[in-house]
């Protein structure tokens, strides 16, 4: 302990009052960690709140039950309640509907109204109003009594300013009716489903409002506490064909599922931030231990040993990462408020849908972004203090003598930086782990780790054989300017390498989100096609459950000529607990007017083979999730049928809600019954006339046509639903923009926390130019062209380094953690015009070094 209180009073003397004295440079440090360790926390807690969000939601609702009876790409008999809660092992089995419906012209978001059975749903989920006016009658008698009744949840409530006994219009498919609000949840158990933005009413009602009789969307069941295995087996045995039993935490798996690569990869990129701050405080500690050697000297020959020389700056490091975590806190606290309803937003259109109601500071996750920077600081200061290790005690005789730079030769961190980058290649080929492709961002890391290696070689390339060049250029100043780049060492190469990591990662993502663009553009184009949409009214939000109505089906065959209808049947899916879409499709008329982007082979050939030979096709992310490939069987039950088909041909699909699976509409419809259609495409067979406005005509002809029944259908033009789909592209990858400047905000810090190092290490040198005649401009002027040489290597670095990781990301990192990879492609406009930004940025950000020299007077530097 002695030891500790000893280590902390002499850090304090030496090292404390140090940082203080150059307080301005010490609040840029520490301004870089807290930026970096900022956008990690806020991240991390923006993600994992929307996360939290969406398992508590299923958790709610999910209750007690232990199994979930349901039909895959239906619904189930209502009568098979009565079936199950008849088995012995069966304490309670209840029906459940749910379903996102809106209230009538009020132009409000939708929210989720759930219905049960407010008898048989006891056992499973809890749930009470906030305000019973009699508290001796039971809850849901009177919801159970009286029709067209809800219970509002607290944030519905809120957020409508519905109190009880009011009175709210909803709307479902083509029907609208008025329930009244009998009470208001209290925020438990059910109630905390949606974060509270949630109606529960008695399942006849229900019925009654939808016109879903003698069906139910599920089962739930709860066993009794002596149920075996084989009571299972025996209630899986009662139920008919094509009715399925899983528990209910695999739905709530498969979304986390989606989920969980996205939060991934996010947490990934805000690391960077943190990762270039460590440049920042490598600069600084490194300029205390070579600037300061002479000091340490002193201390060795005093008594001082090695080890308490390494705790020392090792020390510095960790107190520079502990207080730049400290400020990161209300920076954390700003962020993190605006980035969650983004990413709540991306979550929502890219996955599943979450309603954060609140954000949780998670202990562990504050212990783990104050663990990171942390550990991040030390490993930055590591390095330098085991260069303070090896000072000698007769450095302290000579007042002068150099810094003792003991780096090792150039061509060592050449051929280190060479080896990473050749390991790269054959590890990103390594499998990922659920899904997550840690071999990608441990071969990433070598990238950064290889390419900043070769800086040094570099650095001391360009400052060789530009040394002339550049006296041409810019005479004697650029030259000196050129010949101390050469002469620097690997301390300049490792701010060097901030930049080099900042402007990859700013490559590597342009070329990505232009090559993602431009394939999800093509595929809009070519497999998205079709002059008008036409889908039930809230049809995504609520899974395609409900099927158009009869009367539009039949409005829809008996239009005009001039347009061909292209029907389809969607159904979402898990597909061993990987969420997809099954969608059924007239393949001939879809041929006739678009086509897939298919991997490999012939579209016509592909097309006539699902003409003869009864099987599907599936997307790339499909086939990468689960490994089918061409060849292999699919095997699936699917409403009340058992599929059995051969894989025909991969192509890419860009839905954000799992893989798809085309299979042919005519095929499903003999095997299944089901005849309903899911929505349609509607082409217009003259190509030369003004398409959209013709296709607008049609939807307003459709809507005339289907009278009050025109509220339950949604209708989007094809130009209307492309923009729409680029748009959600776009705001998706907002974030990631903002990440990356954070980055090359920090890499700017770097390069004017080097200079300033330089700067003042070669201050008698500098003034000693002063004192024999050289202009301030001159000295500014060679400061300058040696910021010049670094950004431009640190540039050039990037740039090769950029394309290789743009590689990893579209061909490894995407493919292992969404299932998708890209058409390559690089937008040439964007990086000619941001490279040369980033130089003017990282030059802006050497003026402050520059000036510094003429802080003080050449007579009192050299008397010093």
């Amino acid at each position: 302990m002695e030891k500790i209180v000893f280590l902390i009073r002499l850090w304090t003397w030496f090292s404390l009052r140090q940082l203080r004295s150059q307080y301005w440079r010490t609040l840029a440090v520490l301004l870089g960690i807290a930026l970096g360790a900022a956008v990690f926390t806020s991240v991390r807690l923006a993600t994992n709140a929307s996360v939290d969000s969406f398992t508590s939601s299923m958790e709610s609702i999910a209750g007690k039950a232990d199994w979930t009876v349901f039909c895959p790409g239906s619904r189930v008999p209502e009568e098979l309640v009565a079936v199950l809660n008849k088995h012995p092992a069966v304490l309670t089995a209840s029906p459940l509907f749910t379903t996102y419906v809106r209230p009538h012209d009020s132009g409000s978001a939708p929210f989720l109204l759930i219905a049960l059975d407010p008898i048989l749903d006891r056992g499973l989920r809890s749930w009470k109003p906030g305000h019973a006016e009699n508290d001796s009658s039971p809850p849901w008698l009177e919801l159970l009594s009286e029709p067209y009744t809800l219970i509002a949840g607290k944030k519905l409530s809120s957020r409508l300013n519905l109190k009880p006994k009011d009175s709210i219009s909803l709307e479902f498919a083509q029907r609208n009716t008025v329930f009244r609000v009998l009470n208001i949840l209290s925020p438990e158990g059910l109630a905390l489903a949606e974060g509270g933005d949630i109606a529960l009413t008695d399942i006849s009602t229900f019925q009654e409002f939808t016109g879903l009789h003698g069906v139910v969307d599920r089962i739930d069941i709860r066993l009794k506490p002596s149920a075996c295995s084989e009571d299972v087996q025996s209630i899986r045995a009662t139920l008919p064909p094509g009715i399925l039993m899983e528990r209910p935490g695999e739905a709530r798996e498969s979304g986390k599922l989606m989920i969980r690569s996205y939060q991934i990869n996010l947490s990934v990129l805000s690391f960077v931030s943190l990762f270039v701050g460590m440049f920042l405080v490598f600069s600084l500690v490194a300029l205390h231990a070579t600037s300061r050697r002479h000091e340490l000297a002193v201390l060795c020959s005093l008594g001082a040993s090695s080890r308490l020389l390494f705790s020392l700056f090792l020390l510095e490091g960790a107190f520079l990462g502990a207080a730049g975590w400290i400020v990161a806190i209300p920076l954390a606290s700003f962020m993190v408020r605006r980035l969650l309803s983004q990413v709540s937003a991306t979550i929502t259109h890219l996955f599943v849908r979450v309603q954060v109601d609140q954000l949780k500071l998670d202990p562990l996750e504050i212990a783990l972004s104050f663990a990171i920077t942390l550990l991040v600081s030390l490993l930055a200061a590591s390095q330098p203090a085991l260069q303070a290790m090896q000072t000698l005690p007769r450095e302290a005789l000579s007042r002068h003598q150099a810094t003792g730079e003991t780096s090792r030769p150039i061509k060592w961190f050449t051929f280190s930086g060479i080896l990473l980058i050749l390991m790269v290649w054959p590890l990103s080929q390594l499998p990922g782990t659920r899904g997550i492709p840690l071999s990608g961002y441990l071969a990433t890391f070598l990238l950064f780790c290889g390419f900043s290696l070769l800086t040094p070689g570099c650095l001391r390339f360009l400052g060789s054989r530009l040394s002339t060049v550049l006296r041409n250029i810019g005479g004697q100043p650029a030259y000196l300017g050129a010949l101390y780049v050469r002469d620097a060492g690997t301390r300049m190469a490792i701010s060097v390498g901030a930049l080099v990591t900042a402007t990859a990662l700013f490559v590597a993502l342009v070329i990505m989100i232009h090559s993602f663009r431009g394939t999800v553009e093509l595929w809009v184009n070519q497999s998205i096609s079709g002059d008008l949409f036409l889908r039930p009214w809230m049809a995504e939000i609520n899974r395609y459950k409900n099927p158009l109505p009869p009367e539009t089906v039949n409005l829809l065959q008996d239009l005009d000529p001039a347009v061909e209808i292209i029907p389809y049947r969607r159904i979402f899916l898990t597909y061993g607990g990987i969420p997809y879409e099954f969608e059924a499709i007239d393949f001939h008329k879809f041929e006739r007017h678009a086509t897939l982007l298919f991997l490999k082979g012939n579209p016509d050939e592909i097309y006539a083979n699902l003409a003869e030979i009864d099987g599907i096709l599936i997307s790339e992310v499909f086939s990468n999730q689960t490994g089918m490939k061409v060849g292999d069987h699919f095997r699936a039950q699917i409403a009340g049928a058992d599929l059995d088909l051969p894989v025909l041909a991969v192509f890419r699909d860009y839905r954000t809600r799992g893989g798809t699976v085309y299979y042919s509409l005519s095929r499903f419809m003999d095997k299944t019954g089901d005849r309903t259609w899911s929505g349609a495409r509607i082409y217009l067979k003259n190509r030369d006339q003004d398409i959209e406005s013709a296709a607008i005509s049609i939807k307003e002809d459709i809507l005339r046509r289907s009278g009050e029944k025109a509220q339950a259908l949604e209708i989007i033009t094809g130009n209307d639903l492309r923009r729409v789909i680029l748009r959600i592209f776009d705001e998706t990858f907002s974030i990631t923009t903002v990440l990356l400047l954070i980055s090359l905000f920090v890499a700017a810090l770097g390069i004017t926390t080097t200079l300033t190092v330089f700067v003042l290490e070669r201050s008698r040198q500098l003034h000693t130019l002063l004192a024999v005649g050289a202009s301030r401009n001159q000295v500014r002027s060679m400061i300058f062209w040696e910021a010049i040489l670094m950004v431009i290597t640190g540039e050039a670095v990037g740039l090769c380094c950029g394309f290789f990781l743009s590689y990893l990301l579209i061909f490894v990192i995407n493919r292992q953690s969404f299932g998708w990879t890209f058409i390559y492609s690089v937008d040439w406009t964007a990086l000619c015009i941001a490279i040369p930004l980033i130089l003017s940025t990282a030059l802006l950000a050497a003026l402050p070094s520059s000036q510094l020299v003429f802080n003080r007077p050449p007579s009192l530097v050299l008397r010093e």
